[in-house]
């Protein structure tokens, strides 16, 4: 793989001619993309392998990607507060992402997340999957990640830990794994998935792994502005041929997959659009004042409640922005 090095707003950066993980010639795909969260004011461009059609950032950032993480990146600063012993709207929106994904395993595996031996969230953010699965009894819930995004809340329900994934080694292995929209943010993800076999997922054990879906419908009407490009924390752009070829080289056998998303969930529809109507973007900027906050979820959550057909529309045709992968160990 021919490369060279360059530097990027203080960071490294390998340019890369040829697919790493096929070893095919890149194409320039889309250029002039920015972080909508401001953490760097470069522009990043995505190539595309001409053979397998995986896409990613190039020139490549290497080095510390910390930088490119804002304090909040995961968790609002509202989650320190304790929650108001109420109908939790928002609590109940994301659990119904959970539940969804939840399916996906079972339709995959006949495994029902609540009747689990035991679950690892590997790159748990805020910690919430884990408080999901224990609620859903599931009594060995845990969550490992390498940035402290956890919400307090979180924190004194499940056990959380802090560590680089390639140091875990848990000394009782897990049935399942998972890898929620994180392979995406990985510098060698087959590594990762090499370690997770071998030292974290027992032997008649599962991985799920959701990416965003390089091959959805979204991606191709939206361009450049597709939402989930998210540079330059994404680095890789992954379609399911792809995805599958890495997990078998990585010692895998992919029991199902599937392009579809969330009914209630299309949440980088919005965005796409209107660059402002990035919910996360609003709670990561200190300078917006709580009232602008509830009102910008407001018109979010309207916004997106308009854009649900389009996202059926797209489960229908096998398009959706998400792709949800169930593999086990040969």
């Amino acid at each position: 793989m021919a490369a060279k090095k360059s530097t990027t707003d203080g960071n490294r950066a390998k340019t890369l001619s040829n697919c790493p993980f096929c070893g095919g010639l890149l194409s320039p795909k889309y250029s002039g993309l920015k972080d909508r969260l401001f953490t760097t004011n470069e522009k990043f461009s995505v190539s595309e392998c001409e053979t397998c059609h995986m896409a990613m950032i190039n020139p490549l950032p290497t080095g510390d990607m910390s930088l490119y993480y804002p304090t909040h990146y995961l968790s609002s600063e509202e989650e320190s507060v304790p929650e108001p012993a109420k109908f939790d709207l928002e609590k109940w929106y994301r659990y119904n992402q959970y539940d969804f994904d939840a399916k996906l395993l079972r339709r995959a595996t006949g495994i029902e997340i609540g009747k689990a031996a035991s679950y690892l969230d590997v790159g748990c953010g805020s910690g919430e999957r884990v408080t999901y699965a224990q609620n859903r009894g599931c009594k060995r819930s845990w969550g490992v990640d390498k940035f402290d995004f956890a919400k307090n809340k979180s924190k004194t329900e499940v056990q959380l830990i802090n560590s680089d994934i390639v140091d875990f080694k848990p000394k009782e292995k897990f049935q399942i794994a998972s890898l929620f929209h994180v392979l995406e943010h990985l510098e060698d993800p087959r590594v990762i998935l090499e370690h997770l076999r071998k030292e974290v997922i027992s032997p008649r054990g599962y991985l799920i792994i959701q990416v965003p879906n390089y091959m959805s419908y979204e991606r191709r009407i939206f361009r450049n502005k597709w939402f989930s490009f998210d540079v330059p924390r994404h680095l890789w752009q992954y379609n399911e041929t792809a995805l599958r070829r890495l997990l078998d080289e990585a010692g895998y056998k992919v029991d199902g997959a599937y392009q579809v998303g969330a009914p209630l969930h299309p949440v980088t529809i919005v965005p796409s659009m209107f660059r402002e109507m990035d919910i996360q973007r609003i709670w990561v900027n200190p300078k917006h004042s709580n009232n602008y906050k509830k009102f910008m979820k407001i018109l979010w959550a309207g916004l997106t409640l308009l854009t649900i057909p389009y996202a059926l529309a797209q489960n229908l045709f096998n398009r959706s922005s998400m792709l949800t992968v169930v593999a086990s160990s040969k």
